[in-house]
């Protein structure tokens, strides 16, 4: 798979390739590299080649390989079951979700699931039940979470673009350690049904990892758009993010952050690249200044009320679908905490962190009143050595877990938080050879100013190569 989605789906228009013959070299690469990588959990080869055998080579990505992540969306024909054992006897899905029918409509081949952690609540992807998926850069290390099989199909070559989740980081963080495009739209763009009107409290957003800023652009285009029982009223793209792709990018506000909302800072080498992006943004007539993020960002406790409680009604959800609760072994030790996390906070307890996650986007807005684009870190560490983050055994410990994980990826919620669109693109490289994610956000809404900056990057400073290599060291 050396071309984007695009570029595959420009070959199927132009009749120089059949979409039966993309799923095939996908399928392929897939039973090539997966018992080393475990990036993919399921796998529906007979669905695929019958949607490629039917597809209108006129779709916008006809007969392009695609796989869907093991949480949140319903996929006619295969299983949801979050990296738990515990839901492995519920049938596969009967239909499929308003954004997988949206992915259909697209023309994509999805050819199965990837794997996550359990309830997608990790920034590494190591589920007991379906065991660790790896990092192509270093099989040593994670390929982070929660979208990390997503990531590593992609990062790997299995398929130019997948499904991802995102309610704290989980597209960009693994982007960032897999060298991909990495993009969270705004709170409202995607559809996310069809048992929820939100998810997380409503920090999720759902959207992909590719290789390429117009994959990611066209996917948005493609999935964006109203859905009957969202409770936040979705938009129609009406064009706006392919369009965007391709402009001019005018001079630009750019506010640097380089400490936490805690107040950490990065390594050093992460800290260097954004500040070489920040210089070369300076040297291209934009207006670069440091920043630091309001004090009430720093509200981590708040959004893992928020976010934990939903994991604990998800939970309850299953149980009734079920027919039974969880057995001890069912469930990892994260996920119980977020079960004990939800009996011990009341509905005041819950109306309250909102309220402090409210406070916390109303900061945030007047902080960078004015400023049109922020540049960060996408994590403040390179990639986890497997084993090293423990969501999961009875050694488990949750302030453990916090110290260690948001240690790691430190910057991606808050835009969970404020709805805001955030993109982490792979322009640097540590010395070790592991790539570095460097993120940018907008004002909410302003998610075609984000893809207009990354095009621009992407071309000024191409990372295709990078990945070319990577893939080659898989054949």
């Amino acid at each position: 798979m050396a071309l984007d989605g695009v570029g595959l789906a420009e070959l199927v228009r132009r009749g120089e390739v059949a979409p039966r013959a993309l799923s095939e070299a996908a399928i392929a690469r897939i039973d090539s590299l997966n018992p080393t990588l475990n990036a993919v959990v399921e796998r529906d080869y007979a669905a695929a080649r019958a949607s490629a055998a039917s597809v209108d080579p006129q779709a916008p990505l006809a007969g392009v390989p695609f796989l869907a992540k093991d949480m949140n969306i319903e996929v006619a024909g295969l299983h949801l079951t979050a990296s738990c054992r515990w839901l492995e006897t519920l049938p596969a899905a009967r239909a499929d979700a308003p954004l997988a029918a949206r992915w259909r409509a697209a023309g994509l081949s999805i050819l199965g699931r990837t794997n996550t952690p359990e309830f997608a609540g990790d920034f590494v992807t190591e589920p007991t039940w379906r065991g660790p998926t790896q990092n192509p850069w270093d099989l040593s290390r994670s390929p982070g979470g929660s979208s990390g099989g997503a990531a590593c199909a992609v990062a790997s070559g299995m398929v130019p673009i997948a499904h991802g989740t995102d309610s704290g980081g989980s597209i960009r963080v693994p982007a960032a350690a897999c060298g991909l495009v990495g993009l969270k739209p705004s709170r409202g763009w995607t559809p996310v049904g069809p048992h929820h009107d939100e998810l997380a409290g409503g920090l999720d957003c759902e959207h992909v990892l590719s290789r390429t800023v117009r994959d990611s652009a066209l996917m948005l285009e493609l999935t964006s758009g109203p859905e009957s029982i969202s409770r936040i009223p979705l938009r129609s793209a009406a064009g706006m993010f392919q369009s965007a792709q391709g402009a001019a990018v005018p001079p630009l506000d750019i506010a640097v952050i380089l400490p936490t909302p805690s107040g950490a800072q990065p390594n050093e080498e992460i800290g260097a690249a954004v500040e070489e992006a920040a210089r070369f943004l300076a040297r291209a007539g934009h207006r670069v200044h440091d920043a630091i993020f309001p004090e009430t960002a720093n509200c981590g406790e708040a959004a893992g009320i928020v976010w934990l409680t939903g994991v604990a009604e998800e939970i309850d959800y299953y149980r009734g679908r079920i027919g039974r609760p969880p057995e001890r072994h069912e469930l990892e030790a994260l996920s119980w905490a977020a079960v004990e996390v939800g009996r011990r906070n009341n509905a005041v307890d819950y109306v309250r962190a909102r309220r402090t996650l409210t406070r916390a986007t109303r900061d945030m807005a007047e902080r960078f009143k004015g400023v049109d684009v922020l540049i960060l870190p996408t994590t403040a560490d390179h990639a986890p050595l497997t084993g090293q983050i423990d969501g999961r055994t009875a050694a488990f410990d949750l302030d453990r877990w916090n110290a260690e994980s948001y240690g790691f990826a430190a910057y991606t919620e808050i835009f969970n938080i404020t709805g805001q669109p955030a993109i982490s693109l792979p322009l640097a490289v540590s010395k070790s050879g592991l790539p570095i994610g460097i993120q940018f956000a907008a004002p909410l809404g302003e998610d075609a100013r984000l893809i207009r900056l990354a095009a621009w990057l992407e071309r000024e400073q191409p990372w295709h190569q990078r990945l070319a290599e990577l893939r080659s060291r898989f054949t």
